[in-house]
């Protein structure tokens, strides 16, 4: 999944005529996030069969720090990307801290996001997202778009076009220090992508244009199409 992480961050750094290629990679990486959290789901002791690119494939079943809460978030962003129901339903189910406790800066945003995609009262987790990112300002990391999730908790288009504009603002100020701009993940955030692909698929009318979204890969994919359902 890392891998394919990778090849979509530097292929949305070169634009060109490469949405076949976009689109099958975000579908493996997509596969590739559900397939380790259905193994961490199944009954230790047992083995699984999961299907990763069209092809099944057995392992044992293991809550190992593979699927920890980074690959956690990571698989759910591809999820939202692609909008896989299949590939976001072992995610939802298992979360971020399923395999082993999250002791990092994002923990807040990852318990938010989790809950909101259970639908389980979200409102108070995204409320702690919001006070972990304020206090995280002065850290120097690039911290994930509460504010952005905290518009789709609400039911905010509006605020989320706005949120959306500030969130690909920060991406590209963070990213124009020292030798950050030859950082693969300079070229798109992941997170915020995801929440704009999920806000489409809600219907909403996604207004900002940016170079940090792109269009060419997320736009084609027939659940994140031009034309909101």
């Amino acid at each position: 999944m890392g891998d394919q992480e990778r090849l979509f961050k530097w292929r949305a750094g070169n634009p060109g005529d490469v949405t076949n290629a976009q689109l099958a990679t975000l579908r493996l990486a997509s596969g590739l996030g559900a397939a380790l959290f259905r193994i961490a789901l199944a009954e230790p002791g047992t083995e699984v069969e999961v299907t990763v690119g069209g092809r099944t494939l057995r392992y044992p079943a293991q809550r190992g720090q593979e699927a920890g809460p980074g690959n956690w978030q990571t698989a759910t962003d591809f999820a939202l990307i692609t909008g896989a129901r299949e590939d976001l339903a072992p995610l939802v189910l298992t979360g971020p801290t399923f395999a082993r406790p999250d002791g990092s800066a994002f923990t807040a945003y990852r318990e938010a996001l989790h809950a909101y995609l259970k639908g389980a009262e979200p409102g108070a987790a995204a409320q702690r997202a919001l006070q972990e990112a304020e206090k995280a300002k002065d850290w120097g990391v690039a911290m994930p778009p509460a504010v952005l999730l905290s518009q789709l908790v609400e039911g905010d288009e509006e605020s989320f076009n706005l949120a959306l504009a500030d969130a690909l603002e920060a991406h590209r100020a963070y990213y124009q220090v020292a030798d950050r701009a030859d950082d693969t993940d300079a070229s798109v955030n992941l997170d915020v992508l995801a929440l704009a692909c999920h806000a489409r698929r809600r219907g909403w009318a996604i207004l900002v244009e940016s170079p940090y979204l792109p269009q060419y890969s997320w736009a084609s994919c027939s659940l994140c199409s031009s034309r909101p359902r």
